[in-house]
């Protein structure tokens, strides 16, 4: 049997953005594809940031349970792509592990002008923008064209 294609969402602390992407995904695609997430430099907090549960749970989504993982060489090898978060995790892939650069691809790619900054510091009506902007990212992002 054929492994399906998998996705490893990615942003800094894998506590605001890249959960969020991944159960939006998840809930968008179901079992087509593997999906998971990571950070580059993972909070050491159980689960992921509340106001991002919160979203989720008005999105539907209950009773995630989340652990920050850091992104490592097994995962670089196994996951197919990889989905930075924003321009600057984009970087920090490409700079840290250049071998898989071919495996990177922008969240917004698809999207012109839309910006998914770190939330972790903002205000909760800001923070409550981004995740909007993930969302937004979700629906124009399809899987199928990799």
């Amino acid at each position: 049997m054929k492994k399906r294609t998998s996705f490893c969402c990615v942003c800094i602390a894998n506590y605001c953005r890249s959960p969020v992407f991944e159960a939006l995904l998840k809930k968008k695609y179901g079992e087509d594809f593997e999906i998971y997430s990571a950070g580059l430099y993972p909070m050491a907090e159980p689960n992921m940031d509340p106001r991002s549960i919160k979203y989720l749970e008005k999105a539907g989504i209950k009773n995630v349970l989340h652990t920050p993982k850091k992104i490592s060489k097994r995962m670089l090898e196994y996951f197919d792509f990889f989905i930075a978060a924003d321009i600057n995790v984009l970087n920090m892939l490409n700079k840290s592990f250049p071998k898989y650069i071919n495996k990177f691809i922008l969240s917004t790619r698809n999207i012109k002008d839309v910006e998914i900054s770190d939330p972790y510091t903002m205000n909760d009506n800001e923070y409550l923008e981004i995740m909007k902007k993930i969302s937004l990212t979700i629906d124009k992002l399809d899987l199928k064209d990799f």
